[in-house]
């Protein structure tokens, strides 16, 4: 059978996708892109004065802006000196001398008695808080003698403040089993409700062993920064003071006060 060959001839003019007489035009067009980087002057900017650096050296600002390095104790001793401290006032008997005399005679038998002081000229440590001492430079009030009690004054502080009190001191009783009360009486600061005067007090000494002997005691007494006797305004805060209290008669010998702060 004989084989017929077909021959299949086509032409692509492209009229499928675009029409005769279409044109197509393509325009691609770069643009200059300007970027402008524009420096600011902090108002904050950070001034450094670096001295000889040290291992655990802190960064921190001077008065002016400044910053420089510390060493670390320093920064510590610093932060400790604005919120903690101790103001101690010792008698003659820290310093090869003897400790200051109350007597308890029958006029103030069973009444609660402001305590004599006679600070020794080397007796004198405060060490209290910055605030404290801006607030009040002197922080007491009286001498510590007869009828001029020591009165601790508690301005510059505020009611975030705790305190503890230590006193040292013996009591010889005139009579066997006597007891010793102590406490820490509180004056409030103006326009306070209730405004009267309050106390913190413990039994020091009960005095079972006989008469005419000393018996040591070193009470310790806790107290927070209430708002009746924080820092009210200048020259207006709380202020405390030390009280004894014997049922039998005999003398107190005073040895020292002394008011831990922590702010």
């Amino acid at each position: 059978m004989p084989i017929n060959i077909r021959q299949v001839e086509g032409v692509n003019d492209g009229a499928e996708m675009f029409q005769d007489g279409t044109q197509s035009s393509v325009a691609n067009t770069n643009e200059a892109n300007t970027i402008n980087n524009t420096t600011v002057n902090k108002p904050n900017a950070i001034e450094t004065a670096f001295n000889n650096v040290q291992e655990n050296d802190a960064l921190l600002a001077d008065n002016e802006g400044k910053f420089t390095n510390v060493p670390l104790n320093t920064v510590i001793g610093n932060a400790t000196a604005l919120t903690q401290g101790y103001y101690g006032l010792l008698s003659g008997f820290y310093f090869s001398g003897t400790a200051t005399e109350t007597v308890i005679d029958s006029s103030n038998i069973n009444t609660f008695v402001d305590v004599i002081l006679n600070v020794d000229a080397n007796g004198t440590f405060d060490k209290r808080p910055q605030a404290m001492k801006d607030a009040f430079p002197q922080a007491i009030e009286g001498d510590g003698s007869d009828g001029n009690p020591i009165i601790f004054s508690l301005e510059g502080l505020d009611i975030n403040a705790f305190a503890n009190f230590r006193a040292s001191l013996a009591f010889e009783p005139d009579e066997d089993e006597g007891q010793l009360e102590s406490r820490l009486l509180f004056n409030r600061h103006s326009g306070t409700t209730p405004s009267v005067d309050f106390a913190i007090e413990e039994v020091s000494l009960s005095m079972q062993n006989g008469a005419d002997k000393d018996y040591v005691s070193e009470p310790l007494l806790t107290f927070f920064v209430g708002d009746t006797i924080d820092t009210n305004g200048t020259g207006d805060a709380g202020k405390c003071r030390f009280q004894i209290k014997s049922n039998v008669q005999g003398t107190l010998k005073l040895r020292a006060l002394t008011w831990y702060i922590n702010k």
